[in-house]
């Protein structure tokens, strides 16, 4: 589909170039002109140039101190989830995983804890292949 809008752009924009050889160098001329016009900006105004760089300059600054600002906060927030995550994961008292849903105020339903304990967990008795590093087929004689 992409290649078909790009072709239809193209053919709409061939069939607006002008025909006539007079027209096409005239056009050619103009585009030239207004390629040479952007080129040489900062020759002809050299204090708004010099302030756009100083500004760009600027921007650059706050944007690098965005992105770590970012960063750092997602690192940080990772390192939560990781550290909730691992509590998550042990075994209360009981000997049963507890719920992300208990004591959050979250409404289960009918649902029992036990229904909302994951049904597998790996470990080192996982038999996965990807764990032991053996391909287990299963049904086979």
């Amino acid at each position: 589909m992409g290649l078909l809008r790009l072709g239809i752009i193209v053919a709409v924009g061939v069939a607006l170039l002008p025909s006539d050889s007079e027209q096409q160098e005239m056009l050619y001329n103009r585009a030239a002109l207004a390629a040479h016009w952007t080129v040489t900006f900062c020759d002809r105004n050299a204090e708004t140039c010099e302030q756009a760089g100083a500004l760009w300059g600027s921007f650059k600054k706050k944007a690098q101190f965005a992105a770590e600002l970012a960063y750092d906060t997602i690192s940080e927030q990772i390192a939560a989830a990781a550290s909730v995550g691992d509590d998550a994961s042990r075994k209360n008292a009981s000997g049963s995983y507890p719920s992300q849903f208990q004591g959050s105020g979250i409404e289960t339903g009918t649902l029992k804890p036990g229904d909302l304990e994951p049904n597998w967990r790996g470990g080192a008795q996982s038999s996965h292949p990807k764990a032991t590093g053996r391909l287990v087929v299963r049904g086979g004689t």
